[in-house]
């Protein structure tokens, strides 16, 4: 057995040994590993090379992780305020010249107040929901005037409809006096009170100067003015210089330009306009009415004019800030007659629903939702989706023939709903996003709620 010579050597002092094979110091990389510091560290080996290179990589794997998604993700934008406005056309709950019950109607029969409402309770989910109260609101007669239909709604109905959620109210109408100066009064009375109480606007009848001004309110964080005007017996007209309670009346010289000022003037961020205009049982507009409704846009920056009268819907138009509806026709309208059984276009209210964006430019018109009501002479329900469908082509085509390139253009969410809806471009709010997607699938449909 032979063994292996070696050849004797000099030992190596302390800074020889850290020479590597190149004749040259390894690099610095810091602290020696025994915890000692010197200008020069010993480069781990073995085991332990492994062992730090092993965790070099799960720490650059862990940053990679939250790293990487912050590049690929879409950039946080934050949600775009959104302001969504439900609104029906006209409301009273007694039949001409009979005395209106605090807790029921009466009509084909007697039903609670709750019967009524029992459909639009559940979707008055607007961050403003208007009503046009077509009726004096007090708990008894005023001066009833001689004329064919006298309508009067005890407060307790009216009271209804705040509790389910209506916030918003337009005065100005042919029935607001059908009691006389007490029934204006009266009217006023109830919904000055109210408001006291319960975040909610009125407008339509007022004293002074005041009664042109519109109302102002904060709904979703958001600033909303309110104005009224309607046709009427310019008897009844409100007046600047006096401080008895009036109408602001259409046809009144100077009064719709005074409300318009007001509205130009006002600050808010929203502005709503009802009118209660319109030849009744005609679904055409009235000569020079789209050029009366259009002054509201184009004077005074208003972003939704609400229409009714006629107690038919007639003709929608849109554009990039606004929607005017020229009429809604009725809603709960106890006073009027049965429609069910009219023609397509005649035999309905609508119901409908404006969606808003809110941004340093303005306010931009996103979405518009219309449900086709039936039965709205006592309990509005939802019509067939057949009938729907008829229903909104119907006013798609009404629309168009009124307005042209501007006239609203609807169709079903889908083929069994029974409501149709209308998106416009731009950036969306939540609400409406949701809507929109049930329409047409996009990219924005798949990203996450961000908020």
């Amino acid at each position: 057995m032979s063994t292996r010579k070696t050849r004797n050597r000099t030992p190596l002092t302390d800074r020889e040994a850290a020479t590597d094979a190149r004749g040259a110091p390894p690099p610095c990389h810091g602290p020696r590993l025994d915890g000692a510091h010197d200008d020069i560290a010993v480069r781990p080996h073995g085991r332990v090379a492994r062992l730090l290179s092993g965790a070099r990589r799960a720490a650059g794997r862990a940053l990679m992780a939250l790293v990487v998604p912050a590049f690929m993700a879409p950039p946080a934008v934050a949600e775009p305020r959104e302001l969504v406005v439900t609104f029906g056309g006209d409301v009273n709950f007694a039949r001409s010249r009979t005395p209106p019950r605090p807790d029921t109607v009466s009509k084909f029969g007697t039903y609670s107040l709750a019967h009524t409402t029992a459909f639009i309770g559940d979707h008055l989910d607007g961050d403003v929901n208007f009503v046009n109260v077509e009726s004096v609101v007090a708990p008894r007669d005023g001066t009833p005037l001689a004329k064919r239909f006298v309508f009067r709604s005890h407060p307790d109905n009216v009271r209804h409809l705040m509790d389910i959620g209506v916030n918003a109210f337009g005065l100005a109408n042919n029935h607001a006096f059908d009691h006389g100066w007490p029934g204006l009064a009266g009217t006023r009375t109830f919904f000055e009170t109210a408001a006291r109480h319960r975040n909610i606007l009125h407008h339509g009848i007022g004293r002074g100067a005041a009664a042109f001004a519109p109302r102002i309110g904060t709904f979703n964080g958001i600033r909303v003015a309110l104005a009224a005007i309607g046709i009427g017996n310019t008897a009844f007209a409100a007046r600047p210089d006096s401080e008895r309670a009036g109408m602001t009346t259409l046809f009144k010289r100077g009064h719709y330009d005074r409300v318009l000022a007001g509205l130009a003037a006002a600050e808010a961020e929203v502005k709503i306009l009802s009118i209660h205009h319109g030849a009744e049982n005609r679904i055409r507009l009235d000569p020079g009415q789209r050029r009366l409704f259009r002054r509201a846009v184009e004077e005074a920056g208003v972003n939704l004019v609400l229409g009714h009268h006629p107690h038919v819907p007639r003709a929608v138009e849109t554009g990039r800030d606004h929607a005017i509806f020229y009429s809604l026709g009725n809603f709960i309208f106890l006073g009027g007659a049965e429609r069910d059984h009219l023609p397509v276009g005649h035999d309905y209210g609508m119901f409908g629903k404006a969606y808003f964006t809110l941004d340093a430019s303005g306010a931009r018109l996103t979405a518009i939702e219309i449900r086709p009501l039936r039965n709205v002479e006592l309990s509005p329900e939802p019509m067939s989706a057949a009938r729907a469908r008829a229903t909104l082509a119907h006013l798609s085509g009404l629309s168009r023939r009124a307005a042209g390139a501007g006239g609203l253009q609807i169709g079903p969410v889908s083929p069994s709903a029974r409501r149709g809806a209308a998106c416009f471009k731009g950036p969306k709010g939540r609400r409406a996003r949701a809507l929109c997607c049930r329409l047409a699938h996009r990219m924005e449909c798949d990203l996450p709620d961000l908020m």
